[in-house]
């Protein structure tokens, strides 16, 4: 099992270029893609209601086809116990939670987990906090920030939330998601400052992974750094 890579952004004074995530590879021409551009995350997702939903036997034949550098990300929705053994033996990375995450999933996590928030305002922000902390937290590597509802490709309120956001998510890996693009992400890294930017929708072409699309969203994010 590999480690996730860490590279805390500072989140005053200096710049800091954000590692980066294509969720929602299907694939092998994806994968070629992502090997192509210098993604560092591949999110395969596993939630039957999601039109990028697959099998984890098909994520593993796509998965085959990417460099060892790319962390293989799998992306649930409330997972039992007994799914996140599944995820585990099939040799991911990270676990990427969204919606609950019980106590029983939580205590058979042995990978990092980026915990998922969806960001409605700054009131679900801050519940989604004060129920995270009366849960044991110690497999929780990061935060992945997200819009109001998942999968929905919409940016949530970054001016407002960017200051709590640091202050909830400390010692933690800060991933943003939600509604980017190459024509946002760029303003979306200055306002959050996050350690990885996440993009699904906004390298997407007529529903399908654009080749051009990825590597000019990786473009914008390594130009924030010159």
């Amino acid at each position: 099992m590999r480690m996730e890579h860490i590279a805390y952004a500072s989140y005053k004074g200096v710049v800091c270029v954000p590692k980066i995530k294509i969720c929602g590879i299907t694939d092998e021409w994806e994968a070629e893609y992502l090997n192509e551009a210098g993604a560092d995350y591949a999110g395969f997702v596993f939630y039957g209601k999601s039109r990028r939903n697959i099998s984890i036997d098909r994520a593993l034949a796509v998965a085959g086809r990417l460099d060892l550098r790319v962390l293989k990300v799998a992306v649930v929705v409330s997972p039992t116990a007994q799914f996140v053994r599944g995820i585990q033996a099939a040799g991911f990375d990270i676990l990427q939670v969204h919606g609950e995450f019980c106590k029983e999933a939580r205590r058979e996590a042995r990978i990092p987990v980026w915990r998922a928030v969806n960001i409605r305002n700054i009131s679900a922000l801050e519940e989604f906090f004060r129920e995270e902390q009366k849960q044991d937290k110690r497999c929780i590597r990061g935060y992945v920030a997200d819009g109001g509802s998942y999968g929905a490709g919409r940016v949530f309120d970054w001016e407002a939330t960017g200051g709590k956001l640091h202050a909830y998510a400390a010692g933690k890996q800060l991933i943003l998601a939600g509604g980017l693009a190459e024509e946002n992400v760029q303003q979306g890294i200055m306002r959050i400052h996050p350690d990885v930017v996440d993009v699904s929708s906004g390298v997407e072409e007529d529903g399908r992974k654009s080749r051009e699309k990825i590597k000019r969203f990786i473009r914008k994010v390594r130009e924030h750094g010159q």
